[in-house]
């Protein structure tokens, strides 16, 4: 999350100081561990695994990761963010062509699962090294890269640092670098260790991006990720079905309880008989009054178990509102309307992740439109409509009766952004007018009226008959 400090501990915000810069390093530490934590259940390494049953070897440890936290991330990013977004207004066409080169589309997505995961993203704008440099956007490890902001309501941004650590050849550390960014100066400094009392400085830039060239985005507002709050449940899960696999082992591996009866004097003796009743599947008993032989094992109530694993299972997905997409009740022919009242908790959790989300665009297309001005491209950002669609399966039959009802009520750039297939808006409309002048004048000239033409204004109406 972002840190916050006052606006007023310094003059200049452009000379920042080595002791509140690493203030706010100390700061942003404090939080590396429950993004690591995060991360490692995304990857399926959960706390199960570390489990130890004690020091009596001979009972199974089945330690199974049932990945509901993957699930959860990849169901809702892919839903929320699946569909590239689409934008329409007037003066952003440089903007969309420095998009395009930058390959944002991607980055909304490494953005998205950020956001499932973590329940916060991080973006770095730059400028790529080519001949000729382009703005670029990048996604940068939240445990790498932070953004101080003042305590003001509008949170506005002070300064960003991305910091890491230096490898040498045989890969071992080799110090930090810490990289400072301002509204208008990218500060390098090198220092061997975090926390250390003073930061070489080793390149100042200046930049062009009329504010700090980092963009923070909230999933919600919290801050947290979409299964950070059922690492529980999702704990119980693999539990409760390590345990399920342990009780079968522990049946296979059942106890043979002999009544009257003995398999040897000794432990020699008892092998070869135990090899026998292996390879003959007889046990003869002595002929004597309640002589027997049967397994000790305990008795396993599957049904029970299979309530509770299904229950758990329910609970994980009704708290983080993403739903269990193999379930029975979600039918292949199941309606339009219906499938959304399935998917209304997921739409919810979507519309929540959606404010925060087109908040950071803004930011975004701003950062943009500043550095292309200084390039002498014309950019605007004042109208520009963001358009988010959820990754479903869409009806466009019925999405163009919409389209055809709501005809010269709604302008034509924001019904063609309704329709999945359409991915520029803006163009499409420009497209649209441009074939429907054409065939006018097609029609005009069949019937011999080019309207607008030098010949139609000079000519008698009277001579046309």
């Amino acid at each position: 999350m972002a840190i916050i400090r006052s606006r007023e501990l310094l003059d200049n915000w452009e000379d920042i100081p080595a002791k509140l810069i690493h203030s706010c390093i100390s700061e942003h530490q404090e939080s590396i561990k429950r993004i690591d934590l995060l991360e490692r259940y995304y990857k399926g390494k959960h706390d199960i695994l570390q489990r130890d049953l004690g020091e009596d070897k001979g009972l199974p440890n089945n330690r199974l990761v049932a990945n509901h936290a993957k699930y959860i991330t990849d169901v809702a990013a892919g839903y929320f963010g699946g569909d590239p977004v689409k934008y329409s207004g007037d003066g952003i066409d440089a903007i969309m062509a420095a998009y395009k080169a930058a390959d944002v589309d991607s980055h909304d997505s490494e953005m998205i699962k950020d956001l499932s995961m973590y329940g916060v993203a991080r973006e770095l704008h730059y400028m790529s090294s080519d001949d000729v440099p382009i703005p670029r956007v990048s996604c940068i490890d939240p445990r790498q890269l932070f953004l101080v902001v003042d305590d003001s309501v509008e949170y506005r941004s002070l300064f960003g640092v991305h910091y890491y650590e230096r490898r040498d050849l045989d890969n071992k550390a080799a110090g930090w670098t810490i990289n400072v960014y301002t509204a208008t100066r990218i500060l390098r400094y090198s220092a061997p260790r975090l926390g250390a009392p003073e930061l070489e400085l080793i390149q100042e830039t200046p930049h062009y991006y009329g504010g700090v060239p980092i963009v923070e985005i909230w999933n919600n507002e919290e801050q947290q990720g979409d299964y950070e709050q059922q690492l529980s449940l999702i704990n119980a899960y693999n539990v409760l079905a390590s345990d399920r696999v342990n009780d079968k082992q522990q049946f296979v591996d059942a106890i043979l309880l002999l009544v009257g009866a003995s398999l040897g004097d000794d432990e020699t003796e008892a092998g070869k008989t135990l090899k026998l009743l292996k390879k003959f599947k007889t046990l003869e008993l002595p002929a004597i009054e309640g002589a027997g032989a049967s397994w000790l094992t305990k008795t396993l109530n599957e049904a029970d178990t299979e309530v509770l694993k299904n229950a758990i299972k329910n609970d994980i997905h009704e708290f983080s509102m993403v739903p269990n997409l193999t379930d029975q009740n979600f039918a292949s022919n199941a309606s339009g309307v219906a499938m959304k009242y399935k998917l209304f908790g997921l739409e919810q959790l979507a519309k929540t992740k959606e404010r925060y989300f087109v908040q950071g665009l803004r930011e975004r297309l701003k950062l943009f439109a500043s550095i292309l001005r200084v390039k002498g491209q014309a950019a605007s950002t004042d109208d520009v409509t963001i358009t988010m669609t959820r990754s479903l399966p869409s009806n466009d039959l019925e999405t163009s009766q919409v389209i055809t009802n709501l005809k010269d009520i709604v302008s034509a750039e924001t019904l063609l952004a309704q329709l999945s297939f359409i991915d520029d808006p803006a163009a499409e409309a420009k497209k649209a007018a441009a074939e429907r002048a054409a065939a006018l004048k097609e029609q005009q000239k069949a019937f011999g009226m080019p309207m607008g033409s030098e010949d139609a204004e000079d000519e008698d109406p009277d001579d046309a008959e």
